[in-house]
């Protein structure tokens, strides 16, 4: 009975419908169509799908049979179709051999050789069968003590290997931390010299500024603090930057703000109090830039101070005086009675604090006079407001006669040598009570009343 092989499930012209492909279409055509297809009608892209596997299959099946047609004109060069087509034709091939040999009573030849018997091993003696187990015996034990000391040479050989390796990490982590600790030092130093160069270029601008300041240079003075934010607290010698000053200042501690309140700048005061100038900070004598104004008798930066900053608790670090001084001596000392009568009206005074200044500039008025004869005018008004605040009327009218009487008594002596002799009566009577009233009165009154007097003006 021939042989006969199954005919193909499509046709051509079905299996191009089937791609949805006009007849004719060439392979690249055939194969970009079948790759579009199944990618669209895959099973794991369908799974709602139950035709999706049958669908599958059947373009599948058409591109075979396209890819077969392809192949017979001469125009596939597919090589994985085949070699499918190959093994399939091998299988018809060997499938019609069998049945051909089965039909002719073959088969019995084909069974005798894949069931070939093997020969039979001779026997052999007890002695060599035992000599044989005895060395096997001694082989395995041979291997087993070679297995035993490969294993001990093994186990030596890691443990040096991780000691070794421990010796290098060791040794590699100490040269990091070397290496970290060098890098850290040498930018540690970087920072150092970065931080000096910042503080030096910071003090050379600042003192800059402080000199402006002496000079009067308004615009320069807002210009480094608004515009170069340099600090307006703070005297001209920050810390940690005295190494840095070319030319260190009489008075360290002085600020910015004494320095215009000196001057009578009221209002660069003004604008400094505005941007960070602190009105509590003290000079080397004690003194704040309110104490500086008044000494001075700069009227409009006094005027600002009381305005801006009324005396009360909260702002009694910048009226305080230090404990030597007074406000209203330091009013005095500058001979403006305007400024005197601001102490007094705003009664920052004391009736002790009165007292004292009240005798001593009674006894430096003249003093006062010689020392400025410009101010004469200034110096019998601070002296009425005195009197005035102070309630001295009756007793500056004794006072003055005390001090009179005792004028009047030193013109009746007159010098002969370095004895002093009265003028009316004998030599000896005169002698003795110029002895008794002269000079225990003088050296009296001199005495007691030059420190309150000191004290006072200071």
């Amino acid at each position: 009975m021939p042989f006969v092989r199954p005919q193909k499930p499509h046709g051509v012209s079905e299996a191009y419908a089937v791609l949805e492909l006009e007849e004719g279409a060439p392979l690249e055509v055939i194969k970009s169509a079948y790759k579009k297809l199944s990618l669209r009608i895959h099973p794991d892209k369908n799974p709602d799908d139950p035709n999706a596997t049958q669908q599958f299959q059947k373009i599948s099946e058409a591109y075979r049979v396209l890819l077969k047609h392809l192949d017979n004109d001469g125009n596939s060069d597919d090589s994985d179709y085949d070699d499918d087509w190959e093994d399939e034709e091998r299988l018809f091939e060997l499938y019609r051999h069998l049945f051909e040999m089965v039909m002719r009573g073959e088969e019995h030849a084909f069974y005798a050789r894949a069931h070939k018997s093997k020969p039979r091993r001779e026997e052999e003696p007890p002695e060599q069968h035992q000599a044989r187990i005895q060395k096997h015996l001694d082989d395995q034990k041979a291997g087993e003590e070679r297995r035993r000391r490969e294993r001990l040479q093994l186990k030596a050989r890691r443990e040096f290997e991780r000691e070794q390796e421990r010796r290098e990490a060791e040794e590699r982590q100490k040269i990091k931390n070397s290496d970290k600790k060098a890098a850290a030092e040498t930018q540690r130093q970087k920072d150092i010299e970065t931080i000096r160069k910042r503080q030096k270029a910071s003090q050379k601008l600042r003192s800059a500024i402080f000199a402006a300041a002496r000079k009067g240079n308004v615009k320069r003075v807002e210009q480094g603090v608004w515009g170069e934010h340099v600090d307006a607290a703070g005297g001209e010698v920050k810390d940690d930057c005295h190494d840095f000053v070319e030319v260190a200042p009489t008075d360290p501690r002085e600020t910015l703000l004494h320095i215009a309140a000196r001057h009578g700048d009221h209002g660069l005061v003004r604008w400094l109090d505005g941007h960070g100038a602190e009105p509590e900070e003290r000079d080397s004598a004690g003194l704040t830039a309110f104490h500086v104004a008044l000494q001075r008798g700069c009227l409009s930066v006094v005027s600002y101070f009381f305005d801006e900053h009324p005396p009360n608790a909260d702002t009694a670090k910048i009226y305080d005086p230090p404990c030597s001084i007074s406000l209203l001596s330091l009013a005095v000392e500058s001979l403006e009675p305007e400024v005197v009568w601001m102490i007094l009206d705003k009664k920052l005074v004391s009736k002790e604090v009165m007292n004292s200044v009240w005798e001593g500039f009674v006894i430096e008025e003249e003093n006062l006079a010689k020392r400025a004869p410009t101010k004469i005018k200034e110096i019998r008004d601070i002296k009425r407001l005195l009197a005035h605040y102070g309630e001295f009327g009756q007793q500056s009218t004794s006072f003055q006669k005390e001090k009179e009487q005792a004028s009047s008594h030193s013109k009746n002596f007159v010098r002969i040598g370095t004895e002093p002799v009265h003028k009316t009566g004998s030599q000896g009577a005169g002698r003795g009570r110029v002895n008794g009233r002269g000079r225990g009165r003088g050296r009296g009154r001199g005495r007691g009343r030059g420190p309150s007097a000191s004290a006072a003006m200071r």
